[in-house]
């Protein structure tokens, strides 16, 4: 497979286009900025060989995808050139979908807590030895096999391109899905916190019929989202667990006693007990997490 992606300076492209290189499949970008810790990652792994900049001569009728990133506007010269050859041109949640369509997508969304979720449900896998495809909002953050069953996506709400503004999270049609949190900011994507909050809304009703949602029921908005929903899914609420605090430790009350973590706070604890219901859908039991979270940092 050969595929090109406009935009390699976006962190999303980037972990994508290394995570396909990886695999072995041939991969060309271009962007006309690039953040110089990327830039050297790319140059390392043979991902940039010409400097930054534009040019509708790496588009050719051979690629098989042209991958868009979220920033790329449309009168891209590389877009442009695409477009009139009629190659398949997708957004980084669509590619990624198409990539990952055969296996199982857990999507963690929410609008402040998914990075921390995602973090723990992977520390827990590892812990495990559990193998998993990933695809995080961080550096190197995406991993693709052919082999591992589950993929985890930290579902973002920002709009997939310039050209497709659905918002990402609402592409991946997750089969187990996590909503920790909806809280409106003033970012430009969205005007009124209505518009935001309905799109919570669609992705809950993007969910695979027969899957199912974990969703943290101390938040007013999600609740409503998630339990007005008419899609039929499972749905497993959670709540902050107990927990005591003693000269600075925290520990957790579990069905076998008291168990310290490095973690504090009700808001990281609530994190935990909705990556506890992703990770048992995933095969890893409760006695299994606790000792994995016990190390969590």
């Amino acid at each position: 497979m050969q595929v090109h992606f406009i935009g390699l300076g976006e962190v999303n492209l980037y972990n994508l286009a290394a995570a396909l290189h990886k695999k072995g499949e041939t991969v060309t970008g271009s962007d006309d900025v690039f953040d110089e810790s990327l830039k050297t990652m790319m140059e390392q792994q043979g991902l940039l060989s010409d400097g930054k900049g534009w040019s509708s001569n790496k588009i050719h009728a051979q690629l098989d995808a042209v991958v868009v990133g979220s920033k790329v506007k449309k009168d891209n010269p590389e877009l442009i050139k695409a477009e009139e050859l009629g190659l398949s041109i997708f957004s980084f949640p669509e590619f990624l979908y198409q990539q990952t369509q055969y296996k199982t997508r857990v999507v963690v969304s929410g609008s402040q807590n998914r990075a921390m979720v995602a973090s723990m449900i992977l520390h827990v896998l590892e812990y495990n030895d559990v193998e998993v495809d990933y695809a995080l909002e961080t550096p190197n953050g995406v991993q693709l096999t052919e082999e591992n069953d589950f993929i985890v996506i930290e579902g973002g709400d920002n709009p997939s391109s310039m050209i497709d503004t659905t918002p990402q999270f609402q592409l991946y049609q997750p089969n187990i899905a996590l909503l920790s949190d909806v809280e409106f900011t003033d970012n430009g994507n969205y005007s009124t916190i209505e518009s935001y909050t309905e799109q919570y809304g669609v992705f809950v009703d993007s969910i695979v019929k027969g899957g199912s949602i974990t969703y943290n029921d101390e938040d007013a908005e999600v609740k409503k989202l998630v339990e007005s929903s008419e899609n039929p899914i499972r749905k497993f609420p959670y709540v902050t667990p107990e927990y005591q605090e003693d000269n600075g430790e925290v520990f957790l009350d579990t069905p076998d006693g008291e168990m310290p973590l490095e973690i504090s706070g009700a808001t990281s604890l609530r994190n935990m007990a909705g990556a506890k219901w992703i990770c048992q859908q995933m095969g890893v039991d409760e006695v299994e997490f606790y000792e994995a979270m016990a190390t969590y940092q």
